[in-house]
């Protein structure tokens, strides 16, 4: 088995064993017997577990990534909306992902510590993911296709916010949600912003979603 082989089977090993174990009761030793290598071939590849988790959140980013990453090469292409809620369709569903995850981490106050301390290192987490979209939103801002009034700053935190807040709950109630209902309600969710919450004249005023087409 290849090195990079044997890396990836250990982060597919441990992504396994933290969804039907949970992070208390996934050891170094159980991961190994999972992915089928010796012990010592974990710290090969990885210095600690909290490294180890690192690189199962990293792999789990999947099209979220893609999804930042691609945003200076959206600005001024489609529509404002098309743009934010592919981005936030992929925050989605890696923040579904992970969420079980990083919120069992605070059990472990060490490993918590050490998480921290990796993404630091790094330069990563929550706050470049609002950073990227910030300067996205700003970006469009400069064409006129944002408003200048508004904090892009906190349009990109509220609209991360608002993906995360459906991922948490449809975890933590296991609630089983479709993909059609999960995209419609982020398309509410930049609806919404977009719209803002400001009372217009009723000839400015857009038609609510629950009374188009009624009679």
């Amino acid at each position: 088995m290849t090195s990079n082989k044997t890396r990836q089977n250990l982060i597919d090993a441990t992504e396994r064993l933290l969804r039907s174990h949970g992070l208390a009761h996934v050891t170094t030793r159980a991961i190994a017997r999972e992915a089928g290598v010796a012990e010592g071939s974990l710290y090969h590849h990885f210095s600690d577990k909290a490294e180890l988790l690192h690189a199962v959140v990293q792999y789990s980013m999947g099209d979220f990534r893609h999804a930042l990453e691609s945003l200076p090469l959206r600005v001024g292409q489609y529509t404002v909306r098309e743009n934010l809620e592919h981005m936030l369709q992929a925050a989605f569903d890696f923040q579904f992902k992970i969420i079980p995850i990083t919120c069992s981490l605070f059990a472990d106050h060490a490993l918590l510590a050490r998480v921290r301390e990796i993404l630091s290192k790094h330069c990563i987490g929550p706050a470049r993911s609002v950073e990227a979209l910030a300067a996205y939103l700003q970006a469009e801002q400069r064409l006129g296709r944002v408003a200048v009034e508004i904090s892009a700053q906190s349009a990109a935190e509220l609209l991360l916010a608002g993906s995360f807040h459906g991922a948490m709950f449809d975890q933590f109630l296991a609630r089983q949600v479709g993909p059609e209902a999960v995209r419609l309600r982020l398309h509410e969710t930049v609806r919404t912003l977009l719209a803002g919450l400001t009372p217009r004249s009723p000839e400015e005023a857009p038609i609510p979603n629950d009374r188009k087409g009624a009679s």
